[in-house]
């Protein structure tokens, strides 16, 4: 339906895009070391498994899932107990555990819990094609890539880059899924590490971190479909995930 919104469940957040995320859209969150990326990309996960009876895939490029799990039960939550409800499968291909030999091998053609990939299987569009696989097999409705530049070790040329993430994700919006897609930015600017992942998704959220201010900030750089103002909100951690402080808006773009 047109319009229709994927809620994050972050209350701050909502408010300053319309009520939640195009629904079926690709959505990019950036930000440097430490902003909370993976902190905001699992709290729309754990938000629509619990809030919204919506379940989630999880795809982590990067981080082990088993020390994920343990550093998200700080935040209140509960990822073991979401995928054994069936409301959230994680798809593990840290490379973390490249080169090592004691990892699952004999995957399923359709995943029915999280698993991990050994690391000669790390191909992006078996990657993809599994994510889907899982998101069919539990009905989710979100998902979470965490996080881009890992695609670094798969994809050489930046134009390469450019047309896997493009594919990602059309594949996901193809497959009604609203996807976070999470990367890196460069500290000085803010922008991008590619420079081109803001132009092959339909939104783009920017964090930040001012240390001389000891304050985190959120923006709202790109939305479509979506009224939304350009001024940064601050925001903190709770113990119940990112808390965001949003004021009456002001100017609002299209």
């Amino acid at each position: 339906m047109a319009g229709d919104r994927c809620p994050t469940g972050i209350d701050g957040l909502d408010k300053i895009i319309g009520g939640g995320f195009p629904r079926d859209r690709s959505m990019l969150l950036s930000g440097s070391c430490g902003t909370g990326k993976t902190v905001l990309g699992v709290q729309f996960l754990c938000n629509g498994a619990v809030k919204y009876n919506e379940p989630g895939i999880l795809v982590t490029l990067e981080q082990d899932s088993d020390e994920l799990r343990s550093d998200m039960l700080h935040f209140g939550f509960d990822l073991q107990k979401l995928e054994d409800s069936n409301k959230l499968i994680i798809i593990d291909t840290s490379l973390a555990r490249m080169g090592m030999k004691e990892f699952i091998s004999d995957l399923p053609l359709v995943p029915k819990k999280s698993f991990s990939l050994l690391p000669g299987e790390f191909d992006i569009d078996r990657i993809t094609g599994l994510a889907i696989q899982a998101a069919k097999k539990i009905k989710a409705k979100r998902l979470v890539v965490d996080s881009l530049p890992a695609l670094d070790v798969l994809v050489k040329e930046n134009i390469d880059v450019r047309k896997t993430i493009l594919h990602m994700a059309y594949e996901f919006k193809a497959n009604g899924l609203t996807s976070l897609l999470i990367t890196e930015s460069l500290e000085e600017d803010g922008l991008t590490k590619h420079g081109v992942e803001e132009y092959v998704t339909d939104g783009v959220v920017i964090l930040k971190t001012n240390e001389a201010l000891d304050t985190r900030t959120i923006k709202i750089r790109k939305m479509r479909l979506t009224e939304h103002s350009l001024r940064p909100h601050t925001f903190e951690f709770t113990k119940n995930g990112i808390n965001i402080r949003a004021p009456e808006l002001a100017k609002k773009v299209i």
